[in-house]
């Protein structure tokens, strides 16, 4: 890289950090930050939860699965905006009236840390 590409990204990372120190100090708990102080509308939500599927590993991984098998596999992201709403709709008033951040804390609620080690391992898996 040249030395403009360096400023770009060094500049970039600045911001970002900065960005971070900034918004970071207006969250007191762990339900600020996880939850961003319960303001966030129910579509933003879901957009971030769509989002969130939406890494890398999916653009690359896509197009060698359309190269290997053909496109069949695309009905999959056609159905991901109704299953979110589904999804979003049943899990996520179950997870707020709960009180808990993640699937895995429920778990540990509900039976032990043992259960949530596990289903973390072989989620892992």
């Amino acid at each position: 890289m040249r030395a403009a590409d360096w400023i770009v990204v060094i500049l970039y990372f600045a911001y970002v950090i900065r960005e971070g120190f900034r918004h970071g100090r207006k969250n007191a708990d762990l339900n600020d930050y996880f939850r961003g102080k319960q303001s966030l509308r129910w579509w933003a939500v879901g957009l971030s939860v769509m989002a969130t599927q939406a890494s890398a590993i999916t653009y690359i991984g896509t197009t060698g699965q359309a190269y290997g098998s053909g496109m069949t596999f695309i009905q999959f992201y056609f159905s991901q905006p109704v299953v979110m709403v589904v999804l979003c709709m049943t899990f996520v008033p179950f997870f707020y009236r709960a009180n808990v951040f993640t699937a895995y804390e429920y778990l540990e609620r509900r039976f032990d840390a043992k259960t949530r080690s596990l289903t973390s391992f072989l989620f892992l898996m």
